[in-house]
């Protein structure tokens, strides 16, 4: 223990020499250099160096002469321009305050779509401007040395040849420059503009983002007065409700139109998942529908297993425009609520029949409160007559939801289970309902109109959001469940022993990830997401820094959720080639372990790199680690490098898997898994022993099922002497034939060993195919040859023993003398007792 706590602190103030080491050389390498003067090329050199730089001259001509990036980079400037000024004139003549949330949560999404789209168009600039640049650098400095090596020449004399090559590259380099800087000249021109545009641009999203927060903050205030005092009056000079509504649409229009053409990844990840997603279902149906028997079609009619396969374009439809809400949050607001709208019909066609049951009318009532809802926002109306209709709305919604609670009370009860769950959960969440309908309408009177708005929309829109997600999970569940009786899928060893388990992680998955997609939907709703979002962000940018190392909150958080998802990844990788592979016929032996060992270690690797990627940790720092972990190593940690490189040698030798019965060290047992480090072996005892990978390598390996599983049991037999060896022999092997558990091949062997002290020596060598089972097999044949031998009367030899029983007294009468027990051929003299004359045996 010593020994190794030494090493341990060799290695962390090793570690923490070559750390600071690497660190001072890094700032030392990072900090700036005094210039250098420039050098003339050499006389031997010119020639060489002029070949060289002439190459380089040619290609900036080559590259002046290439198609110019900057017309198409022109174009798409003005592409991002154009809404961006349209928005910009659109809001002019406008207070943002006064615009619908909604509207204002639009103009957001699409002055973040312009931030992108200016980003990847500076992204591409650079690209397309950098070599023009490059060369513009290489040519000044080239110049520079040709320069000072045309003043050299000057003072010390050139050969004219050399002069006029001089001279010649001197205005070739010239010429070049000056084409070069007339098209940096325009190329800094054209990015000047778009400096300006990413000011205008983010001028606009902070006006928009400051109207949301304004809005936000003054929830709890009143912004209109009271109903009983009158309406709102609209503001004569303001644009008409039809005119704002126009241009609104425009700008949505040309939103939409541009975000469809930005071609992103995760439109590409959404037109991929659609398109895999509707032959998926339709393979799903057509196999299903041959596997199900006749008499089962009728009963399984009404299952949720079975509806999305008996509607399999609603679930294709449904699945579809949820994709397009997970995959394009960002998507313009124009089509998020069409898409909602469209998943209206399927969502209802997905429901189960014992959903339906237990919810009665419930679905029904969302969509239409729904769908009034989008009707007030998109009729043009002046404030006022909008804020009686949500007025109505509220009543409306108020009114069916005291209906729908009474109603449900008077219901026939529904047997227990998910549909009194479901049934007694909507119950409760109508009763919260009923409370912020209630709170909306009081806010709305009084004169808090965005709050009523706010709470209003809010419930209709997340139960609205809920029944979706209800009929989407559904949907999915079923596919699940006829994936996994699909007959490819049945015989699988994963699915054998594993298959409600992966069932029952999938759905708490599924139920998971449509709990978390509608809860941060309803926050958005309810107008408390954007401030949880920026109190949260000022926590987790809590931290500390210290010069270019700096710790946060939020870069611990996302590596610990990071590494936790890389470990069960991992896990679940490993697992699942553990059940597959191992039955694999091609595989060699032992090589499914080491494949999924090896890839456990390397997804975790990887994973824990993409963690500290995640963390803000760059990667290519890691070889200040690993120069520290480099002295390290070679200070104190040699045997735990051993273990390391001798657990990748089992992995690939794989002269163990686990499984295997092996003696090792003094220890005989079961191995149950192999590690990097050690391998884990349970003993016949039952302890777990741990032992290094690297004592299995250096020392004796006794592997007793490497190949097979077959061991020969050895047992010793000895008889009288005077027995008949041949009937021996013929006894012990019929006894060992007639063992259940012993080999037919190879046979048993009867052999005469020797002479013993007490008999003649037997072995009765048997073989068995199962290892497990040899000790039990041992005992059987032992008790057999005894009932063998018996039977037949030859008996087995025993030691015996002659006790003498000797008096103390020297014997002078015959009743003092001695008696002499003679059981065996070995004697003991015993004394009497002088107290008896004649003492018994003792």
């Amino acid at each position: 223990m010593q020994r190794y706590a030494l090493s341990l602190y060799a290695f962390a103030l090793a570690a923490f020499m070559a750390l600071a080491c690497t660190l001072a050389q890094a700032q030392q390498a990072g900090a700036p250099a005094p210039p250098a003067a420039v050098q003339p090329i050499a006389l031997q050199d010119i020639l060489a160096r002029a070949d060289d730089d002439q190459q380089r001259v040619e290609q900036a001509k080559r590259l002046l002469a290439a198609p110019d990036p900057l017309l198409h980079l022109q174009k798409q400037l003005g592409e991002i321009a154009a809404p961006v000024d349209a928005k910009l004139h659109n809001a002019a003549g406008v207070a943002l305050r006064e615009l619908p949330v909604m509207r204002l949560e639009s103009l957001a999404r699409h002055w973040q779509f312009d931030i992108r789209r200016h980003e990847r168009w500076e992204a591409e600039a650079r690209r397309a401007f950098a070599p023009y640049g490059d060369s513009a650098l290489y040519l000044a400095q080239r110049r520079a040395a040709w320069s000072a090596t045309r003043a050299q020449g000057l003072l010390e004399g050139l050969p004219a040849v050399l002069a006029e090559r001089v001279e010649g590259m001197l205005s070739g380099i010239d010429a070049a420059e000056a084409a070069l800087g007339a098209a940096l000249s325009r190329q800094f021109a054209l990015l000047q503009q778009a400096s300006e545009l990413k000011a205008r641009i983010d001028a606009g999203g902070n006006d928009v983002a400051a109207a949301i927060a304004e809005i936000d903050r003054g929830l709890l205030r009143k912004d209109a007065p009271a109903l009983w005092q009158g309406l709102e009056r609209a503001d004569a000079a303001a644009p008409s409700p039809q005119l704002q509504m126009d241009r609104g649409l425009e700008i949505e229009r040309q939103f939409a139109i541009d975000y469809n053409a930005a071609d992103t990844g995760n439109q590409r990840a959404l037109q991929a998942v659609q398109l895999l997603l509707l032959p998926v279902i339709v393979w799903l149906v057509v196999r299903s529908r041959h596997a199900l028997p006749a008499a089962d079609a009728a009963r399984s009619a009404a299952s949720a297993a079975t509806l999305a396969l008996r509607r399999p374009l609603s679930a294709w439809l449904l699945l579809s425009l949820l994709a397009v809400l997970a995959f394009e949050a960002d998507a313009p607001l124009l089509v998020q609520e069409f898409v909602l709208l469209l998943a209206l019909v399927p969502a209802l066609r997905l429901l189960p029949a014992g959903a339906l049951r237990a919810l009665g009318a419930w679905p029904y009532v969302a969509v239409v409160l729904y769908v009034l809802d989008r009707v007030g926002v998109a009729v043009p109306v002046d404030k006022g007559w909008y804020r009686l209709y949500l007025l109505g709305l509220n009543a409306l919604a108020l009114g069916l939801t005291v209906w729908l609670l009474r109603r449900s009370a008077r219901q026939s009860p529904v047997p227990a289970g998910a549909g009194l769950r479901l049934r007694e959960t909507v119950r409760t969440v109508a009763w919260a309902v009923l409370g912020l309908l209630a709170v909306a309408a009081i806010a709305n009177v009084v004169g808090n109109v965005s709050l009523a708005e706010t709470l209003t929309s809010g419930v209709i829109d997340s139960g609205y959001m809920a029944l979706l997600l209800y009929a989407g999970v559904n949907a999915c569940l079923g596919l699940l469940r006829a994936l996994f009786g699909q007959p490819e899928l049945v015989h699988r060893r994963l699915v054998r022993e594993h298959g409600a388990l992966v069932q029952t992680a999938c759905t708490r998955l599924l139920l998971l990830a449509a709990g978390i997609g509608w809860l941060i939907y309803s926050m958005d709703r309810f107008r408390v997401l954007r401030p949880l979002h920026d109190a949260s962000t000022n926590v987790l940018a809590l931290g500390i820094s210290a010069g270019e190392v700096s710790i946060h909150l939020g870069d611990v958080l996302t590596f610990a959720f990071s590494a936790w998802l890389a470990l069960w990844a991992a896990r679940a990788v490993r697992r699942l080639l553990r059940d597959e592979l191992p039955g694999r016929a091609g595989l060699p032996r032992g090589a499914g372990n080491s494949i999924a060992s090896l890839s456990y270690y390397g997804v975790l690797l990887v994973g824990l790199l993409i963690a500290l990627s995640a963390a803000g940790f760059k990667v290519s720092q890691l070889t200040l680690v690993f120069g520290a972990l480099g002295v390290g190593i070679g200070f104190g940690l040699q045997n735990v490098v051993n273990n390391f490189v001798s657990g990748l040698v089992l992995m690939f030798e794989r002269p163990i898997q686990p499984g295997d019965v092996v003696d090792v060290a003094g220890i005989s047992g079961t191995v149950r898994g192999i590690g990097l480090r050690a391998t884990v072996i349970r003993t016949f005892e039952g302890a777990d022993v741990v032992v290094p990978n690297g004592q299995l390598l250096n020392g004796n390996l006794s592997n007793w099922t490497m190949y097979d599983r077959n061991r020969r049991v050895e047992v010793p037999v000895s008889v009288a002497y005077g027995s008949d060896v041949g009937r021996v022999v013929a006894l012990l092997q019929a006894a060992a034939a007639q063992t259940p558990g012993v080999a037919e091949t190879p046979a048993p062997v009867v052999a005469m060993t020797g002479y013993g002290d007490s008999g003649l020596n037997f072995s009765v060598r048997v073989w068995t195919h199962d290892q497990d089972g040899w000790v039990v097999l041992r005992s059987d044949l032992l008790a057999r040859m005894l009932m063998a031998l018996d039977a037949a009367g030859i008996t087995i030899p025993y030691n015996r023993l002659d006790v003498t029983l000797r008096s103390a007294m020297p014997p002078v009468e015959a009743e003092t003398g001695e008696r002499t027990i003679r059981p065996g051929t070995a004697s003991v003299s015993v004394p009497a007792s002088p107290a008896s004359g004649n003492s018994g045996p003792r």
